[in-house]
């Protein structure tokens, strides 16, 4: 070979090793581009001739070597709509400017667009403006189409995706599936909730449809299917209801509650007409714990002054108390009646007498002076004590007279000391005898001189003391407390509760207080407790009443007894006839000449007045010239009425009607061990002129459903309701607790939707999500397979074209026939290892240099050839 041949294929190693630092380049600058596959560099040797003796050779040639069937990693992104080939395949995709052209290209499994003749694995598609599904380089992602209208997926050919379904047609409700444990045993006398869903109806309009619960018995409920706003009724009617009744009970009789009455009396000695009243003297009346006492001093002894007073100012003293005593004083001569403010209610009543210090007054003579011829004899009498009582009386006799002082209580407060005594004794005597003699006092002497000379002076002097026996004061009940009873009866309701109109009358006293059931109370307790308040409700009744369980029970107001008819017949000789007397009852007894007496019972002298012979008795101590016998009052003339308390016991009269039974569709639990809890029958026979219908089959395992109609003005609409399966647990049932327990109750209708986003599915299908809820697939991607895929043509923005040696692309579904699956919410990196290629560029570098090495030597060779003619 010669030396311009060495230099020739030099000139070729460079342009290959060049070849390759551009493939290498090139995969370097796109190891970040999406679905990019690299290129890598095949060297081919080129020789002209080459023997045994000979050897030419032709240099070197680089041809490139794509890697397209080799597989990126996958990075997983966020957006919903980028996806990724994990496996063996291609996209179609379409160029945008160019969707517009119509000509069909035939492939293996059908036809494209020939602007669809694009292939890519770079999957970070998003909607454009024309809301197609492009790439980042702007091609558009071509699939199969649903068509709209039957939502056929065609597979005979594919178009760009194009998100067009913007508004989801409504779906009307015809399932309603329910899962829910109704109580074994509720809360007593509380509604179990109702349960309600939302529908919708051929318009997407939300309806609701209720369910309403009530236990009829242990193990059968009803339940009522309520649509509100539909023209046809779920259940709709009524029926006969069940029988209903008032009956009376045990009816107690009131009593009139009476005062108890207890008269204290105060007793003591009298001297010398007055009533022993004793300085220091303590009266006391203690009533229920509270001590009343009046202390008898000098000050108040002279407004007292007697037994009578005393009794007096004690009864004022009960009365005025602060805080008010629980009873009322009357005073009258020496007796104090204590009267209880509240009838029926006892009280404890102790008397006590503390006395005060007693003093015997006594008179001591003292020595005379004689008479004399310039005076008159002179007597002195010394009363030796300080203290005098009420009733103490003071004597001096003087020459046959006897000139006395009587202590009293209406002067004691005045003259309360001997020596006051002695001073009133001197001037009664001067007084009296004057004339004859002259009477003075100095202090505790008391002195008598006669007034002629020579005169003789014949005195004595006796005192009369006042009783030392203490005072007593003495309580007896008069009249006995006795506890007020009010009239009171029981009235017994029986029926069914959730009847509506059921109607429970009582009449009190002919006024009639109605109840009418409304089908929401639970039990008896309920409807007597609605009756008893409409009856509290009307004031002016005279009872009042209370509910427990089924029964209620009726009280009077007041505590009274029955009254009785009383009169008074005869002229003359008036009877009182009646066997009672009747607290409010007033007597009248009218003598001859039109005088009228009456007499009024009360609480307070109930007591004394509670036969008609004690009245009588109390109009013969009135009426002068009035006697009485027994019942009879005898009076020349006298003529008698009665005006009789009116009634205070109250009358019942009852009535009772039957009210209708709503419809309802009925729900029986089995009982058995094998059965218990789970649903054995429904019966639709009382739903009236409603539309839910039960399945014939109900055996064991069978669907537990009930199919019911309703009509929004769009026309029937059928509804299915599934309970479950008959038998089976799952479903409705019933076991114990006390609330509900709804665990679904789900329906399969929607509104009219609006788009939301799109998604890729699985198995590469694309799905438009819309605000209520529902999905819908509007496309499906195909996977692009080619016999040989590293033979595809490239073009700028990561796509590929066919070529002849690739062979015709073969559209797949995803998985099918060696192609790969897609992946959402993924992108496919490039294939290209950064590490690798550095590692080529390398070599080729060296390559290259070594090439060029070759080029100067060869050079330099020629230099030495050129300079051998020198």
């Amino acid at each position: 070979m010669s030396i311009f041949g060495s230099m020739t294929t030099a000139v070729l190693g460079l342009n290959a090793q060049s070849k390759a630092l551009g493939h290498i380049s090139d995969n370097i600058a796109n190891s970040s581009t999406i679905g990019y596959k690299r290129v890598d560099s095949a060297f081919e040797t080129m020789v002209l001739q080459s023997s045994q003796r000979l050897h030419e050779p032709g240099g070197v040639t680089a041809q490139p070597v794509f890697m397209n069937n080799i597989q990126g990693s996958l990075t997983q992104v966020q957006s919903p709509t980028n996806i990724a080939i994990q496996g063996q395949g291609f996209f179609s995709v379409t160029k945008v400017a160019t969707q517009g052209s119509s000509t069909l290209v035939q492939t293996q499994t059908g036809t494209v667009n020939s602007s669809a003749a694009f292939y890519t694995r770079a999957g970070d598609f998003e909607l454009d403006k024309s809301r197609y599904l492009v790439n980042s380089a702007g091609y558009a992602l071509n699939g199969w189409l649903v068509d709209p209208v039957t939502g056929v997926l065609h597979k005979d050919q594919v178009a760009p995706i194009q998100v067009n379904s913007l508004i989801d047609k409504p779906v009307a409700t015809n399932t309603i599936d329910l899962a829910a444990n109704l109580p074994a045993t509720p809360k007593e006398g509380e509604k179990v909730p109702d349960s309600s869903i939302q529908i919708f109806d051929s318009q997407g309009n939300p309806r609701t449809v209720n369910f309403k619960w009530r236990q009829q018995a242990d193990s059968s409920w009803r339940m009522v299917l309520d649509a509100p706003g539909s023209n046809t009724k779920p259940v709709d009617g009524t029926f006969t209801g069940n029988p209903a009744t008032v009956t009376f009970g045990q009816n107690i009789a009131g009593q009139t509650a009476v005062a108890q009455v207890n008269v204290i009396t105060i007793a003591g000695n009298n001297t010398n007409g007055q009533d022993n009243l004793r300085i220091g003297d303590t009266y006391s009346v203690k009533v229920d714990g509270t001590n009343y006492s009046l202390k008898v001093t000098a000050d108040n002894i002279g407004s007292i002054r007697t037994y009578s007073g005393l009794a007096g100012a004690l009864a004022n003293q009960i009365n005025s108390a602060s805080p008010a005593a629980s009873v009322l004083a009357t005073s009258s001569g020496q007796t104090i009646r204590v009267t209880a403010r509240n009838p029926g209610t006892p009280f404890k009543l102790n008397t006590d007498v503390v006395s005060g210090t007693n003093t015997t007054n006594t008179i001591v003579n003292q020595t005379s002076t004689a008479a004399t011829a310039s005076s008159g004899e002179i007597d002195k009498f010394q009363f030796p004590q300080t203290q005098v009582e009420v009733g103490d009386s003071f004597t001096i006799n003087v020459n046959g007279t006897a000139i006395s002082y009587t202590v009293t209580a209406a002067t004691y407060q005045s003259y309360s000391s001997v020596s006051d005594v002695v001073s009133q004794l001197a001037g009664k005597i001067n007084q009296a005898l004057g004339s004859s003699v002259t009477a003075s006092s100095a202090g505790n002497i008391l002195s008598i001189q006669a007034n002629a000379v020579n005169t003789n002076v014949t005195s004595s002097a006796t005192v009369t003391n006042s009783s030392t026996a203490v005072n007593t004061m003495s309580s007896l009940p008069s009249v006995s407390s006795v506890a007020g009873v009010r009239q009171s009866r029981t009235v017994t309701l029986t029926g069914t509760p959730g009847d509506i109109g059921t109607q429970y009358t009582l009449s009190i006293n002919g006024t009639a207080v109605t109840y009418s059931t409304t089908g929401e109370e639970m039990t008896m307790e309920d409807i007597t407790a609605a009756l008893a308040n409409k009856i509290n409700s009307n004031t002016s009744l005279p009872v009042t009443a209370t509910a427990q369980g089924g029964v209620i029970t009726v009280t009077s107001k007041t505590a009274a007894s029955p009254t009785g008819t009383n009169t008074m017949t005869g002229t003359g000789t008036v009877t009182l006839n009646g066997s009672t007397i009747d607290i409010g009852d007033t007597y009248n007894i009218t003598d001859s000449g039109g005088t009228t007496y009456p007499l009024t019972i009360t609480n307070a002298n109930y007591g004394l007045y509670d036969t008609p012979a004690k009245v009588m008795q109390y109009f013969a101590s009135v009426v002068p010239g009035a006697t009485a016998s027994g019942n009879t009052l005898t009076l020349a003339g006298a003529s008698g009425t009665v005006v009789d308390a009116p009634a205070a016991q109250f009358t019942l009269d009852q009535s009772a009607v039957a009210g209708q039974t709503p419809a309802h569709i009925g729900l029986t639990f089995g009982k058995t061990p094998e059965t218990v809890g789970t649903l054995t029958n429904i019966s639709t026979a009382l739903v009236g002129t409603g539309s839910a219908v039960s399945a014939a089959n109900q055996s064991a395992g069978s669907d537990a459903n009930v199919t019911f109609t309703v009509d929004y003005g769009f026309g029937p609409q059928q509804i299915t309701l599934n309970l479950g399966k008959y038998q089976k647990p799952g479903g409705l049932t019933q076991y114990a607790g006390e609330e509900i327990n709804v665990t679904q109750l789900v329906q399969n209708g929607a509104p009219r939707g609006q788009f939301k986003d799109v998604v890729f599915g699985d198995n590469g299908t694309v799905m438009v999500n819309y605000d209520n809820g529902r999905s819908k697939m509007v496309a499906k991607v195909p996977i692009i397979t080619f016999n040989n895929p590293n033979a595809l043509q490239r073009e700028s923005g990561g796509v590929f074209i066919e070529s002849e040696e690739a062979g015709k692309p073969n559209f797949n579904d995803p998985e099918t026939n060696g192609a790969g699956a897609v992946v959402a919410n993924s992108v496919e990196s490039s294939n290209v290892d950064i590490a690798d290629e550095f590692t080529k560029m390398i070599v080729t570098q060296r390559s290259y240099s070594a090439n060029a090495k070759i080029v100067t030597t060869s050079d330099e060779m020629l230099q030495e050839v050129l300079g051998l003619k020198r």
